[in-house]
């Protein structure tokens, strides 16, 4: 008993300590509390080789370098010297020597991905494998976490079809129809990894509608999060953190740090929190038109409904305020613009559409399930994830 008090006590120590320290928190988690990370940094795994995004993770260690657009150099300033990187090349430049790479870097999302063994022999930076799917790196005091994905993680194929689904609550006990559990929440994501999804943004989405050229994992997946509750905040995100995957969260803007019925939404530091993790995108679900104006009917919804007296010029004013404020307090306090809009209850019309467009939103979240192709149509299907489908029932739902 004396043995595993004094090692508790030791423990609560060190994470007072790595606490104070450390910029990222996973709430509920201790997988990032012992590291430096100020972003979720990913890695790719191919024949053997770990490329890790060098610039990135030279900027986290605090670290200058700088990036010279029109010779499509990096350069980095390192205690062995000046280290310089040109993209599409198979060697480095070290203080004007050239020294040969063992594979040739990549470029994936604009960034520079290097092998790990030639970024710790270039940079004097220490490498461990934690697991499989994890890699730590550290320079001098400081320690990051990488997350190791295979290749087809990678943002370099053309798939047919994104599938996108949606979450509501997480609950330590309950699951239904709108509702998950912790442990139900990890069974959908590891049989999501097993089934070889990836997450991405929706930024990728709306890219992947219009651009036919653009590139992304060979199978993506959009996972989305409605109206903001703070167990998304407690169970949802940290789980996300822990397994390397990413989520958006569709919030209602005028809940934040509100209790408007009998569930606490989390407010904006928490939100901030999130969104600057890089695991969580934050996205509009309007700001105040979550509601029934008519309990029931479809023409009651909120953002249909017609207040009393209200004429057709009064309602489309009301509609694209609102719209318009969920935008501006999202970049008011993430310092980002909101592009997507999920609808309530997944209600709108032509007028709901148009309003949206002119508020500034590119992609309309709607609740009709179906996959997503490469069509230039922005009204997006989403599948329900029911917190009483299996993993694998949820994969043979995508499937």
């Amino acid at each position: 008993m004396k043995i595993r008090w004094r090692l508790a006590a030791l423990c609560c120590g060190i994470l007072l300590i790595l606490a104070m320290s450390a910029p990222v928190h996973a709430a509920g988690t201790g997988v990032y509390e012992q590291y430096d990370n100020t972003r979720v940094i990913y890695g790719y795994a191919e024949d053997g080789s770990i490329y890790i995004p060098v610039g990135e993770i030279w900027r986290q260690f605090g670290r200058p370098l700088s990036f010279d657009a029109k010779k499509r150099k990096a350069s980095f300033v390192t205690d062995q010297g000046a280290v310089s990187l040109e993209l599409r090349s198979d060697a480095a430049d070290v203080d004007g020597k050239s020294v040969a790479l063992s594979r040739p870097l990549k470029i994936i999302q604009d960034k520079i991905y290097v092998p790990v063994r030639d970024a710790a022999k270039l940079l004097g930076v220490n490498f461990k494998s934690l697991d499989p799917d994890r890699l730590e790196l550290s320079l001098d005091d400081r320690k990051l976490l990488v997350h190791v994905k295979p290749i087809t993680s990678a943002y370099l194929y053309q798939p047919k079809k994104i599938q996108v689904l949606m979450y509501h609550h997480f609950h330590t006990e309950r699951s239904d129809s709108t509702t998950v559990t912790a442990d139900r929440f990890r069974e959908h994501l590891d049989a999501l990894i097993r089934a070889g999804y990836e997450t991405i943004t929706e930024e990728d989405l709306y890219q992947f509608k219009i651009d036919p050229d653009y590139r992304l994992p060979r199978k993506p997946l959009l996972i989305t999060i409605d109206d903001g509750y703070e167990n998304n905040y407690e169970i949802a995100y940290p789980i996300l953190k822990e397994k390397g995957l990413r989520a958006t969260i569709y919030v209602i803007t005028s809940y934040r740090g509100q209790k408007p019925g009998v569930n606490l939404h989390f407010g904006w530091e928490k939100a901030r929190e999130m969104y600057d993790s890089g695991v969580i995108n934050i996205e509009s679900h309007t700001h105040n038109l979550h509601y029934y104006k008519t309990p029931g009917r479809r023409s009651g919804a909120a953002i249909l409904a017609r207040l009393d007296g209200e004429d057709e010029k009064a309602y489309r004013s009301r509609i694209l305020e609102d719209l318009k404020t969920s935008r501006d307090l999202i970049r008011e306090h993430l310092g980002k613009e909101s592009i997507s809009l999920a609808y309530p209850y997944g209600i709108y019309d032509q007028t709901v559409l148009d309003l949206a467009r002119q508020a500034g939103f590119k992609l309309h979240v709607t609740i009709r399930e179906g996959a997503n192709v490469r069509d230039g149509k922005l009204l997006i299907n989403r599948f329900n994830a029911d917190g009483r489908y299996t993993g694998e029932q949820l994969v043979r739902l995508l499937n």
